[in-house]
């Protein structure tokens, strides 16, 4: 059981206040018209009296402890239910019973926060009834319910004097949003007090807070974030706020929020006026500058530090490695921390640490250190404790401090080539694997701007089959807006173009060159970016060649430092990579163009230009699965052999070239004609109505009839014959069986005076004679 002193303390902590809160009388209606009752209560047991703190159904405010129901259930932390509470033994002289409002029925479940049993949410009727254990089951279930709800009020009210102390202070809370850059969700409202920056200019993003930074302060700000962006929790740094009418010195707290995975998903800063101090910093610089003696010059930098006092003295040297003047150099652990890189941080305090416990016999290590210029310096620390106390605990550390920067920026490029090597070869795997160019672009993209130390990139390729545009295989997916909606949906769908070469990475493909910009707004081939793209403030563009000639690019931006000719340089394998597979791609289609018109020429009659058997009988396998009536047929030139008897071969091929440009020109488009061999020809109709298709094929005969054509200085006409088999849906006889029939029926439209239409019938099987006499007699 609780302790009742702790109960009544969380009873106070979320009750306590003087404040209204927030009725749930709704509720309450809803709950005494769902279980039947007149009456629905939430009450609270004080330490004398049962509060109602929702009603439904009684004017009443509350009872005396000693005679609540309610209290019961408190104090045995558990469900009560009395069917008729005036023959329980507990209640029957309860005066709430015995007099008005003459309980019957109660039913309460224990209203429980951080715990504890505060009240209950009840049921009461002046009749006698039972409650079944389902509705008991939903009656806790409410309790619970309200119990999130007065819990919520709670952290609601702490949340709004948390920000009311905000308000009030010299300390102004910001809340961005990160997804490849920083998005303002919440500025507090001293911003205006403390910075002189308006809040509601802010949130409406008429402009940032970045466009009030310095140049120096805005790659600070960009630090910080990359670090934030690598995983770092919190970070501390001076940012410059240039207004209108003076100059701000910043310090800025960030924290980082990281989803499941461990990405960035949120900032959190707070920011406080530090110009007074930077102030008396800078005016001290000055004057130890003017009284500064010469640089002592050594190989080491040598330090000394007392921890008890932490001071630490250092050599000119040390000094010198970070830009640092010897006289300005406090001595403190404060100025190293300082100096020390973000991400070095953890691991240089547990290398010490163990150093200090005795677990390694030397601290030795490396990192990073930001020089005065503003640079990184990799140094390499080695020291050892040289003195402790009575107890053995260390009290001073001393060692040596090295530049190891050309060692390790050759170790870095080594890696970096590693990795780029093994970018290459994962992006040829996709490729091969999946022959879609597009696709392994895009699979690879994160690595890319990884490598490359950037926040977004794209990868196009130039296209000249329609006028020179590029077209996008991969781009950053960004935050976009419903502005930009349109290129998203375009690119989604392969099919983002962009023609026009006025812009900065139009650059790139004029001068088929590397463009550099640090700068983008100074820039001359600068617009800005289409609408809803996130803000580009460096640029690398990288022409993709193939035998001299531009095949595509590499666009890569938002590199926290500067882009230089080396990066450009270092990704040229990746770039050459790139134009083999676009080569690759090429070659591809080039094959893919090649095969289809071979196989073209090996379905196509080389004097006709129709189809010939081969494709006859390809296409009769598509009508057969096509599961439609259908009309197939044989048709042949009259009297073709005295054409080519009395005027030769080569007045007989006119002939064929001219029948077959008749019936492309008299059949339907969708009927499929094709050059069986010699004189003959076969096609396939579509049969909707047995009429149609007679009148179709009677006009064919008939345009050929009076078409003449001319031959050897004179004019001929031809005739032609056809038979034709009509075939049902669900035939299962064979091609052969099919041209069999349409034959025989060529053969009787032969017989019966040519230039004719003769279908297939039943009746033909005695009269039909076998197909080897029926050819020879035909073709004459």
């Amino acid at each position: 059981m609780m302790d009742e002193k702790k109960r009544l303390d969380i009873l106070d902590k979320y009750f306590g206040q003087s404040d209204a809160q927030q009725r749930l009388t709704g509720l309450m209606e809803v709950l005494s018209s769902f279980f039947d009752v007149p009456v629905s209560l939430v009450t609270l047991i004080g330490e004398s009296r049962q509060t109602f703190q929702e009603k439904f159904g009684t004017d009443l405010t509350g009872t005396p402890r000693e005679v609540a129901f309610c209290n019961t259930v408190v104090a045995n932390d558990a469900p009560l239910i009395v069917e008729d509470a005036s023959t329980h033994p507990d209640f029957e002289h309860n005066p709430l019973v015995t007099d008005d409002p003459n309980i019957r029925f109660y039913a309460g479940v224990p209203l429980r926060i951080e715990g504890a049993p505060l009240g209950a949410v009840c049921l009461i009727d002046t009749k006698t009834r039972t409650l079944s254990e389902e509705k008991l089951n939903l009656l806790t279930k409410i309790a619970e319910l309200v119990s999130v709800h007065y819990q919520l009020l709670y952290e609601q009210r702490e949340h709004q004097q948390e920000l009311g102390l905000i308000d009030n202070s010299p300390i102004v809370l910001i809340h961005w949003q990160f997804k490849n850059g920083l998005k303002l969700l919440y500025a507090s409202k001293n911003v205006e007090r403390v910075l002189g920056v308006s809040q509601q200019q802010l949130l409406e993003n008429q402009f940032r807070f970045e466009d009030f930074l310095s140049e120096n302060s805005r790659d600070e700000l960009n630090f910080t974030l990359q670090n934030h962006v690598q995983g770092l929790a919190s970070h501390e740094c001076q940012l410059e706020l240039l207004l209108p009418s003076r100059t701000l010195w910043l310090r800025m707290i960030s924290t980082g929020s990281f989803d499941e995975a461990g990405k960035l998903t949120s900032v959190q800063a707070f920011i406080t006026d530090n110009t007074s101090q930077k102030y008396t910093e800078d005016k001290l610089s000055r004057t130890n500058q003017q009284m500064r003696l010469l640089l002592e010059a050594s190989e080491l930098g040598t330090w000394d530090w007392n921890l008890v006092a932490d001071v630490n003295k250092v050599n000119k040297r040390w000094c010198t490695m970070l830009g640092l003047e010897y006289e300005e150099y406090d001595g403190s652990s404060m100025l190293f921390r300082q100096l020390l890189h973000p991400s070095d941080s953890a691991k240089v305090e547990d290398v010490l640490n163990r150093h200090l416990n005795g677990e390694l016999e030397v601290y030795t290590t490396n990192y990073r250190m930001r020089h005065r210029a503003g640079h990184w310096v990799w140094v390499e620390t080695y020291g050892k404790v040289v003195e402790r106390d009575e107890s053995g605990k260390p009290v001073r550390l001393a060692g040596t401090h090295r530049d190891i920067s050309d060692r390790m920026e050759s170790e870095l490029q080594e890696r970096k080539q590693k990795q780029l090597l093994k970018f290459i070869n994962k992006a040829q795997a996709i490729y091969l694997r999946e022959l879609n160019l597009a696709d392994a672009c895009q699979k690879v993209l994160p690595e890319l701007t990884e490598i490359a130390d950037s926040q977004m990139a794209f990868i196009a390729r130039l296209n000249k089959e329609d006028g020179v545009k590029m077209q996008i295989l991969a781009i950053t997916e960004l935050q976009w807006d419903e502005q930009s909606r349109e290129f998203v949906e375009r690119f989604r769908q392969g099919n983002l173009y962009f023609d026009n070469f006025d812009n900065l990475f139009g650059e790139v493909i004029k001068t088929s060159s590397v463009v550099i910009s640090n700068d983008t707004k100074a820039h001359p081939a600068s617009i800005g970016t289409p609408g809803g793209h996130p803000r580009i403030n460096r640029f690398l563009g990288l022409p993709i060649k193939l035998k001299g000639e531009l095949v595509g690019m590499v666009g890569l931006a938002n590199k926290f430092n500067d882009y230089k000719a080396k990066d450009a340089e270092f990704l040229r394998p990746l770039l050459d990579a790139l134009g083999s597979l676009y080569y690759a791609v090429e070659l591809d289609a080039a094959r893919q163009k090649a095969e289809h018109r071979l196989k073209e020429l090996a379905l196509t009659d080389s004097l006709t230009e129709l189809p010939n058997r081969r494709a006859f009988v390809e296409k009769s396998n598509m009508v057969e699965q096509a599961k439609r009536d259908y009309v197939i047929g044989i048709l042949d030139i009259d009297f073709f052999k005295k054409v080519n008897d009395s005027l030769g071969h080569e007045a007989g091929d006119q002939v064929l070239k001219f029948a077959a440009r008749m019936m492309r020109e008299s059949f339907r488009s969708d009927d499929f004609i094709a050059r069986m061999g010699g004189e003959e020809f076969a096609f396939f109709m579509e049969l909707t109505e047995l009429t149609d298709a007679q009148a179709k094929l009677q006009e064919v005969c008939q345009t050929i009839a009076d078409t003449p054509i001319k031959l050897a200085e004179k004019e001929i006409s031809i005739t032609v014959s056809i038979g034709a088999i009509a075939v049902q849906t669900g035939n299962t006889a064979p091609l052969s069986d099919m041209l069999f029939k349409a034959d025989a029926a060529l053969y009787k439209a032969k017989n019966s005076g040519r230039n004719q239409v003769q279908w297939w019938t039943d009746e033909m099987d005695e009269t039909m004679v076998p197909l080897k006499s029926a050819a020879d007699s035909k073709r004459s």
